[in-house]
């Protein structure tokens, strides 16, 4: 569209291209060159706004400066406010809104109103004095080390932002120790039951409170989560009583108490499913469905990777056969249906083949005395050469072919 020749402007205004408007060009802080619009096209009207425009651009880059070289001057709740909108360009907001909610004990504590200048070292140990002492209203426990050391972290970030973490506090600070958290802690009990019971991974994850008899010193597992679909009742060895003890502890902290409730409740924040729908941390009426990220912290703690944890399963049976106890009880402790899935399970050890050879060592003593030339009566060597005899050479059966051995009928020396 042409519009003409245009009246000439005042300096530093010009009209817009393709435009019956007048535009006008400044700089920012950073030095970068905008184009505004004036939104007209009267000369006096467009001066008067650039005029405008421009003295609210400097009042707000000498408000921010003045913000910026007083922010130890700020209350303590104005300062987290700016902390936080600064910190939101590099965090996702949901981030931004669970530190917003740890930071209000910090606030309620300190006090809103306070000046971030006016907090001290001897204010931050009083915090980590009378916060360790209440009781988290979530975990139903007194608060943790590790909470308030990242209470404490996130007034920090303020007071830096601030300007003000100097001095003093930066050299006398010192965080509270934490306790090193167990690597696969539900892995590690759960191992426990397995190891102890001989029960499978999806048995454990299944049990109910009822379902635990320590009394008793048995577990029932149901038909319903049986594989062979038949109910049964494992004894519990010593080591499974403590891995349990520890799981019904844990499961009470996190609200299991009626007969019904898992011993391993779901945890709803892991699941994308239940995460979305629910503020809710656990459920009680819902079982653990895979400890599979534990189990790998576990096992590459203790250096043994690729060690399944149906491998314990294995361990079990196979303690079981080094020890003598007879295979239908074993079968009756794991609930196979027949012997040779049972014996599957076996795999001696070589402890188990050293007490063999001690054994049959210890029955081979006289043969292997009297070859090493020992000195013993007649009788003697009558017996330990007939003893060699019967075990070097077993009986042969009555009807052999021309193939096998002759029977030799046996005579005394």
């Amino acid at each position: 569209m042409s519009y003409g020749k245009r009246p000439k402007l005042p300096r530093g205004l010009r009209w817009r291209p393709k435009s019956s408007q007048i535009c006008f060009s400044w700089r920012d802080a950073h030095g970068c060159q905008h184009q505004q619009s004036t939104h007209t096209a009267d000369p006096a009207e467009a001066m008067a706004f650039k005029l405008n425009f421009l003295r609210e651009k400097k009042d707000a880059a000498q408000e921010r400066k003045v913000q910026s070289e007083n922010r130890s001057r700020l209350p303590l709740e104005k300062a987290a406010e700016l902390y936080f909108n600064w910190k939101a360009a590099d965090i996702s907001p949901r981030t931004i809104a669970r530190e917003k909610r740890l930071f209000k004990s910090v606030e309620k504590f300190i006090g809103g109103k306070r000046t971030v200048r006016s907090i001290d070292l001897q204010l931050l140990e009083e915090y980590q004095e009378e916060r360790r002492k209440q009781i988290s209203p979530t975990m139903k426990k007194a608060v943790t080390a590790r909470t308030v050391n990242y209470e404490l972290r996130l007034l920090r970030g303020v007071m830096r932002y601030a300007k003000c973490w100097t001095g003093e506090s930066t050299e006398g600070y010192k965080p509270l120790r934490q306790k090193r958290r167990r690597v696969g802690r539900v892995a590690t009990c759960c191992a426990a039951v397995a190891a102890g019971t001989g029960c499978r991974s999806w048995e454990i994850k299944n049990l109910r409170l009822e379902d635990i008899r320590l009394t008793a010193g048995t577990i029932l597992i149901r038909e319903e989560i049986a594989k062979n679909r038949q109910e049964r009742e494992p004894c519990l060895m010593a080591l499974a009583e403590w891995g349990l003890q520890e799981l019904l502890y844990r499961a009470r902290q996190l609200g299991a108490s009626e007969p019904e409730h898992y011993l391993l409740p779901l945890d709803l924040r892991k699941s994308r499913h239940w995460s979305k729908k629910t503020k809710q941390k656990w459920d009680v009426t819902q079982p653990m469905t895979t400890w599979v990220k534990s189990w790998r912290k576990l096992m590459e703690k203790c250096n043994m990777r690729g060690f399944r944890f149906h491998d314990l399963r294995h361990t079990f049976r196979t303690q079981g056969a080094e020890a003598g106890v007879p295979l239908e009880v074993m079968m009756a402790q794991l609930g196979h249906m027949d012997r040779e899935t049972s014996l599957e399970y076996v795999h001696i050890q070589q402890r188990a083949f050293e007490r063999a050879k001690a054994l049959i060592e210890q029955e081979q003593a006289e043969i292997v005395f009297a070859a090493k030339g020992g000195v013993r009566s007649n009788s003697a060597r009558a017996t330990t050469a007939t003893a060699a005899t019967r075990i070097a050479l077993p009986e042969l059966p009555e009807h052999h072919d021309a193939k096998n051995l002759r029977r030799v009928p046996r005579s005394s020396p």
